[in-house]
């Protein structure tokens, strides 16, 4: 009798461990604007995760991971639908296209604040194969503006909800976890706290009660942290311990020089004793809900990721910021490593290889296939449409995922990123970084250049035109939307962009009208003296020559030597009139808060004669491939008083380029005489290089004469 009561015992007990077995729990830990070498395991000196640095010996670290966008929503998004963002309209936070109006060049498109409902999520997933779900911490998933909690974490496969809204910050880490300036931050349904309680403890309680409650029963936890995102808050006594140690460490001096990043920078030096304190709560209460996990005998039965939901907050308009994440560049906000690039540790025991490094690219739209995979669980492939398991990379199956490529589009403006509206794609080692305000590229080769520092695309041309040519076609399958030109543009809202005049700005997208393909085709190539002649060129050609021009202020060499392929396109040009010079002879001062940042007094040149000429001379070379004919325009005069340029420096520059046109065979049309002769009513004002509408006017009529000579039309 008590023999079969103990075997009937320890069949149940072995029927209940492969239930266990087989439906295994899932934890989903996203921290909130962590960057790459935020944790002591990837570099950091300053700040402390012992438990993550553990947990990453435990499982496997991959250190190519990426977050689908460079701010948090979207990449939110990408994990619970398997999708990229833009596929969804997510592509900015808070249902928000961000900053706009008459300073932009660029209009961003809508964006929707919310997750389709007929999106299946991650969540619904294991709902129907009877786990119990929570979502703890922060949501950031219904946009700002929304009443009511339609698109709430309940209404999107979760049966429990802690602390999730829509706002994306809390508005105090410290009890009662709210803010008088901001009250739509305070955080809900903490109300039975106390005074001294802190955020991320308080969230941890509940997760580890959650795990408590469901320890007989697989559950799918998604906790993500409020922390470390802004307004930074810390307990007092890990606050004044990182104190003494930037004290100690000798960071608690001036901090160094800020990485420039166009026209912003990046904190080049962690030492912020706040954030320090932060991240080690972070670590603290991760290593509480796997001692929770220990303590129940389940931590071999639970999938455990780590991963957080962009870079860190590290650029600024000025120096000094909340973290530093070099040599990553710049931070969140940008389609740079920095913003997007971030650490992921995956373990479940008995299936990860422990201690492992994975070093091949992956993307947040991979976990909702994974973590499925991995649970032994049936795939949604029509739901998870752009990612794929990691399971065979977690197993050593396979090495690589033979994936083409991976792709990011921020069409929007953000404060803390003077870049402007930017894509990327990953293929191999390669990214190419696409700024579209100007269409201008960069390509990078990863594997030894992870900085970002070395621009190869001068020299990889027909690689840039691939992965060029790969990415539009992935912005169209897969529906996302790009910004549109800004019909109410009146002028830069970064002052230190090349300058175009707002009288002139419809140069910028001029174009002949004519359905007449026999014409010839004509290209300008410019500064924005180039832009304000634009349209009078087109008007004298009209009916008897197509012309367009560079959609941008082709600034200086530099800029031309980057963008030049993707200015000239596929097109078969009869002609290019071009120009580069004014931008080159500036001297340019960061600290100066003028137009440009023009200072020729405490400013340095932005391209030195030596390197003008050799800039100039490859440029020559990549325009002569073209086998259109070509015409260069010489600088135009620079007036007495130019804040940052020196009058006379044209003609020096004139001599460099006369030297190399005349070597190459190319004509050239002297509007630097043709200026120079100019009553100096023709010019905007008393030290300014541009002109009046007259001015513009008598500069495109030799354009297009020459032009038209030059064609025989």
């Amino acid at each position: 009798m008590y023999r079969w009561i103990a075997l009937s015992l320890s069949f149940f007990i072995s029927l209940f461990s492969y239930a266990r077995e087989d439906k295994p729990n899932v934890i989903l830990f996203l921290v909130d604007d962590l960057g790459y070498t935020d944790l002591s395991l990837t570099g950091s000196t300053f700040y402390e995760t012992p438990n993550l640095d553990m947990l990453a010996k435990q499982g496997a670290f991959f250190d190519n991971a990426y977050a689908a966008n460079p701010v948090c929503s979207p990449t939110r998004a990408s994990v619970l639908t398997g999708k990229y963002p833009s596929r969804i309209g997510l592509t900015n936070h808070s249902g928000s296209s961000g900053a706009r109006g008459p300073k932009y060049l660029l209009e961003p498109p809508a964006v929707k604040g919310n997750m389709p409902a007929k999106d299946l999520t991650v969540a619904e997933a294991f709902k129907k194969h009877g786990y119990n779900t929570a979502h703890i911490g922060k949501w950031h998933l219904q946009a700002h503006h929304q009443k009511g909690t339609e698109h709430y974490p309940e209404n999107h496969g979760f049966d429990l909800n802690v602390a999730g809204h829509k706002m994306g910050q809390p508005g105090s880490f410290l009890f009662p976890y709210k803010s008088k300036q901001h009250p739509s931050t305070n955080v809900p349904g903490l109300a039975d706290g106390k005074p001294g309680d802190y955020l991320t403890d308080v969230l941890t309680d509940h997760a580890i009660e959650f795990i408590e409650n469901q320890k007989n029963s697989p559950f799918f936890l998604n906790f993500w942290f409020y922390t470390v995102h802004t307004p930074l808050g810390a307990k007092p006594e890990k606050l004044k311990k990182y104190q003494q140690k930037a004290k100690s460490m000798g960071l608690d001096r001036n901090a160094p020089p800020g990485m420039p990043v166009h026209q912003s920078f990046a904190d080049s030096r962690q030492d912020n004793p706040t954030y320090a304190a932060m991240l080690e709560s972070l670590d603290e209460n991760i290593g509480r809900v796997l001692a929770t996990l220990d303590r129940l005998n389940l931590r071999d039965n639970t999938i455990i990721l780590f991963f957080s939901d962009n870079g860190g907050l590290s650029t600024g308009s000025s120096q000094g910021s909340v973290t530093s994440i070099l040599p990553n560049k710049a931070g969140k906000a940008w389609v740079y490593e920095g913003g997007i690039r971030v650490p992921l540790i995956m373990d479940y025991p008995g299936l990860v290889k422990s201690g492992r490094t994975i070093s091949e690219p992956v993307i947040s739209n991979d976990f909702y296939p994974t973590l499925l995979d991995l649970a032994g669980l049936p795939l949604e492939p029509k739901q998870h449409v752009d990612g794929v398991s990691l399971k065979p990379l977690l197993n050593k199956e396979k090495q690589n995922l033979g994936r083409e490529a991976l792709y990011f589009h921020y069409p929007h403006y953000h404060h803390i990123n003077s870049m402007g509206p930017s894509g990327a794609i990953r293929m191999g080692d390669y990214k190419l970084v696409i700024k579209y305000e100007d269409s201008s590229t960069e390509l990078y080769n990863l594997a030894n250049d992870r900085a970002e520092k070395i621009n190869l695309a001068p020299k990889r041309i027909g690689l840039v035109k691939q992965m060029k040519k790969k990415f539009d076609q992935w912005i169209a399958t897969s529906g996302s939307l790009m910004p549109t030109l800004n019909r109410h543009y009146e002028g830069v809202a970064n002052q230190a962009t090349f300058y175009t005049p707002a009288k002139d700005k419809r140069g910028l997208h001029a174009e002949s009208k004519t359905s007449d393909k026999n014409l010839p085709r004509v290209f300008i190539i410019g500064d924005s003296i180039s832009v304000g002649y634009t349209q009078d060129v087109i008007h004298s050609l009209q009916n008897r020559a197509f012309v367009t021009r560079a959609k941008a202020n082709c600034g200086d060499t530099n800029r031309g030597l980057d963008a030049l392929d993707t200015w000239l396109g596929d097109t078969k040009w009869d002609l290019i009139h071009f120009n580069w010079g004014l931008h080159d002879l500036c001297y340019r001062n960061p600290e100066i808060k003028s137009v440009g940042n023009r200072d020729k007094v405490n400013g340095k040149q932005s391209v030195p004669p030596s390197l003008y000429e050799k800039n100039l001379e490859e440029l020559v070379l990549r325009l002569k491939k073209t086998g259109a004919k070509l015409i260069w325009a010489s600088t135009t005069k620079v007036p007495e008083g130019e804040p940052g340029r020196i009058a006379g420096n044209e003609i020096k520059y004139n001599q460099i380029a006369e030297k190399i046109m005349r070597v190459h065979g190319v004509q050239i049309n002297d509007l630097h005489k043709l200026s120079s002769s100019l009553k100096p009513s023709f010019f905007r004002k008393p030290g300014d290089v541009h002109y009046t509408s007259q001015g513009s006017s008598v500069l495109g009529n030799q354009v297009a004469k020459t032009i038209a000579k030059a064609l025989g039309i």
